[in-house]
């Protein structure tokens, strides 16, 4: 990873101690918002205030177990990249499906199950993009923020709401973005000091805090959470395709989210880096498996997080860190925990305004990363249009489809991935053309190359790879007499193969460890050499010999 010249602080820097801190508060109070998630749950299973109160801070729990093991930079688990998480909201419609004839108990189990079957499908990482393409997966992303502005209109505009409200939301988010756009150490700490003196003005004004008394006469000052553990008596095998269902949106999202960082945090970004993400999927899938274990909810990772990083340029590790310190500290202390989820409604809804901006660019950005043609551009069209048709809740998705399916994000998802799937056979392209190996092969190689990346829709890079791989086999058969060499192209899947053959004798083996030497030794030993750069140009490389013709085949991951 190459660090980006704009970032503040990159992963392994540190702020100083003040700035961690505020950024962590900052995160936290990000965070808080989502903790309305596990109450509505809770009151879904009909709960007693206690009880609701318990199942708020087993969540915390989990959220901050899920933070503390996506930043960890080394071992079989956890990606590295300072990626918070909340209360999934892609769960809650799970829960909510099994609340009438379950119980939480139930619904713990299943996530253990899940988040096992997580474990496993996140080792298959490769066949997983396939499934979930980084298109696919800024689709989510976009989703994600378009389905958090309904929320934020409603507590400005809705019917509970009056028009001081609306006034303080927009002066709120006008704070905001004027301390973004000053710059400076100001900007990164824009949202927390926003919303402090949004609340600061909503008490002057006799807004006050959101309303929600039971709740806090219930909660106790110090309390360690109650775990609920699970039973295998308590498995009900027919939510278990609702939650499998879910956890596939889940993926989605949560690789949306590993990428968007990822692409922020590398100045040199092409394409996903599996590694990290892998990982990240495994410590996402574990601290599912661990909220079922003690009863908490499903987390999932923050893509409004993820923005806030991007849009501060703070993607420093320890603030991530210590801000899932704190939550577990707050998951002891129902009763402050309760005073964080009750800011006022409008300075909620500018907090929310703001993330959304840096989501809906960033999935914007995932969209656009490769070229869109003619089946992305039906994948990201018709996911968005599913997505914004069940925001709309139009009677389609009203009543006639699964409950799960009427959320924006899962019915965005579950078309986006389907429509990936089921068109990726129609699109296997082929190409041939005899290369002569003449003065103006060069020129020859680029319209031939650029041509076939315009009409395939891969990436420029990759095609640039491509064409420098040829060239350096071409010049090669050049200097051995050869007079022309057959080239046989493949896209499909994210993937472009070409097979190159010429009548004579095969290339030398690429050497392990080249030397400079090499280029003024035999000539064996510059076409070694030659073929070690295609080797560094090309993801996989093959040779052999057929009959008197020889064929090199190139493949390179789009």
């Amino acid at each position: 990873m190459a660090r980006p010249p704009q970032v503040a602080y990159w992963l392994e820097e540190a702020p100083p101690a003040l700035a961690t801190l505020a950024l962590a508060l900052q995160q936290i109070a990000i965070q808080a918002i989502y903790l309305i998630l596990p109450g509505l749950v809770a009151r879904g299973f009909g709960l007693l205030a206690l009880d609701v109160v318990n199942f708020l801070s087993l969540s915390v729990v989990a959220v901050a177990l899920a933070g503390l093991l996506q930043a960890l930079p080394r071992g079989p688990l956890g990606s590295g990249y300072p990626v918070a998480s909340i209360p999934s909201p892609v769960f809650v419609a799970v829960y909510l499906l099994a609340a009438p004839g379950a119980n939480l108990v139930v619904a713990g189990t299943l996530a253990l199950v899940t988040g096992l079957v997580g474990l496993v499908l996140a080792l298959q990482l490769k066949r997983m993009q396939a499934v979930v393409p980084t298109e696919v997966a800024g689709v989510v992303v976009f989703l994600i923020g378009i389905s958090l502005l309904p929320r934020a209109f409603e507590s400005l505009v809705g019917p509970s709401a009056a028009g001081r409200d609306a006034v303080l939301g927009l002066a709120t988010l006008g704070v905001m973005i004027v301390l973004a756009l000053v710059g400076a150490g100001v900007a990164r700490f824009a949202v927390l000091i926003g919303a402090v003196l949004g609340t600061l003005a909503a008490l002057a004004t006799g807004i006050g805090l959101a309303p929600d008394t039971e709740l806090l006469s219930h909660a106790d000052w110090f309390a360690l959470p109650r775990p609920e553990l699970p039973s295998p008596d308590a498995f009900d095998a027919s939510i278990l395709p609702a939650f499998g269902l879910a956890l596939l949106a889940s993926f989605a999202s949560w690789a949306g989210d590993l990428v968007a960082f990822q692409r922020a945090a590398d100045s040199g970004w092409r394409r996903p880096d599996t590694p990290p993400i892998r990982r990240g999927l495994i410590a996402q899938s574990l601290a599912m498996s661990l909220a079922g274990l003690f009863g908490g909810m499903v987390p999932g990772t923050s893509s409004a997080c993820v923005g806030l990083s991007i849009g501060t340029r703070i993607l420093a590790r320890r603030v991530t860190v210590l801000a899932a310190l704190l939550l577990l500290l707050l998951a002891c202390c129902p009763k402050l925990m309760a005073l964080v989820v009750l800011l006022p409604a409008p300075v909620e809804a500018a907090m929310l305004g703001y993330v959304c901006c840096f989501m809906l660019a960033t999935g914007c950005q995932l969209m656009s990363s490769r070229m869109l043609d003619a089946r992305r551009t039906f994948t990201v069209g018709l996911g968005i249009t599913a997505g914004m048709a069940a925001l709309l809740d139009l009677p389609f998705f009203h009543g006639g489809l699964a409950r799960m399916l009427a959320a924006p994000v899962t019915a965005g998802a579950a078309l986006a991935v389907a429509l990936n799937l089921v068109t990726a056979p129609l699109i296997s392209r082929r190409a041939g053309f005899t290369l002569k190996l003449d003065a103006v092969m060069p020129r020859t190689i680029d319209e031939q190359v650029e041509a076939l990346g315009g009409s395939w829709g891969a990436r420029r890079e990759t095609m640039q790879r491509l064409g420098h791989a040829l060239l350096e086999v071409a010049e090669v058969l050049a200097a051995r007499g050869v007079p022309q060499m057959q080239v046989q192209a493949r896209h499909a899947d994210d993937v472009v193969e070409a097979i190159v053959t010429w009548s004579g004798d095969s290339l030398p083996d690429a050497p392990g460890r080249p030397q400079a030497a090499d280029l003024e030794g035999s000539e064996k030993a510059q076409e070694a050499f030659t073929l070690w750069l295609v080797s560094r140009l090309a993801d996989e490389i093959q040779q052999r010999v057929n009959q008197g013709q020889a064929e090199i085949r190139l493949r390179f991951e789009d």
